[in-house]
Order: C-alpha cells, then structure tokens, then sequence
C-alpha cells in the first residue's frame, strides 16, 4: 500500500473505503497464456480454455504441438487437456451395449414393391466450364493470418 500511496494517494483512500472483499486475488494471466514461436509463426495458447491460436486444440479436443510444448515447460501432464472421449472407459462404454447382426440375405423381410423398384444411376451431365485443377486448402492454410514483419532500428 506504500508504493500505491507514493503514486496517488486518493487511490489508497479508495481501495480502504471499498473494503478487503472486493480486492482481487486473481492469478496472474500469464500463468494460463502462452506464446510459442514455430519457425516464424506465433501462437498462442490458452491451457485455461483448451485453445491455441492455430485451431487444431478446440477442433481434435487433443493438445497440439504447441500445447505439447507448453505443457512439457511446465512440466505437467498432457492427459488432464484430453477430451474425455479418448479415454479407455469411454472407448468401453461405446461397445458396452450389443450389437445384433443382421440375418443372411436370404432372411430378410422385404415389401414386393420395393423389390421390384429399379435403381438406375444418375444421368447428371457434366457442368460447363474449366474442371478444377487446384486441391483444396487444408484447414490451417485457410485460416492462416499473414503478418507483415518489419525491423526498426
């Protein structure tokens, strides 16, 4: 309270008036948020919310590499960032009810009218213009963001 005295001391003065309860205790914001440098990209990653800024932690629900990294400089274990869904007892819980298997061919039940239906192939033609040559970008080539780098000296 000292050093908030000798920059102002209305601010001390308030912060008693408003009492000990509306002080903050928060943990600093840099222990959940992360900038991890690959080659001359800069993500960030956010261990709190599961996120980095490349996309690929929210989409698989796995740490990427940059959670990796961050994860292994912290020394903490990487299966506390795992989507419940890549454990061993969901993998049970999926094959936990039985499955019953459809009977031979010969045994199946089916209505006259659609054993007589005949399902004959589309007859779209091909559209007009130049076919594509191009493969799709993939998912982190779209949402790439381009930073223009400079030095000042």
């Amino acid at each position: 309270m000292s050093k908030i005295e000798e920059i102002d001391t209305y601010v001390k003065a308030y912060l008693y008036d408003i009492g000990y309860h509306r002080w903050s205790r928060v943990r600093a914001l840099t222990d959940y948020i992360h900038a991890m440098i690959d080659g001359v990209k800069c993500f960030i990653v956010f261990l709190q919310n599961k996120r980095c800024s490349c996309g690929q932690f929210q989409l698989d629900e796995l740490p990427c590499v940059h959670a990796l990294a961050t994860l292994r400089h912290r020394n903490e274990s990487y299966e506390n960032y795992c989507s419940p869904y890549y454990t061993r007892e969901s993998l049970l819980q999926t094959y936990e009810i039985p499955i019953d298997l459809l009977p031979d061919e010969s045994k199946w039940n089916m209505p006259q009218h659609i054993a007589e239906e005949v399902v004959k192939p589309p007859t779209e033609k091909r559209q007009p213009g130049r076919p594509q040559k191009q493969r799709y970008k993939p998912y982190d080539k779209v949402n790439a963001k381009k930073y223009k780098i400079s030095c000042e000296l």
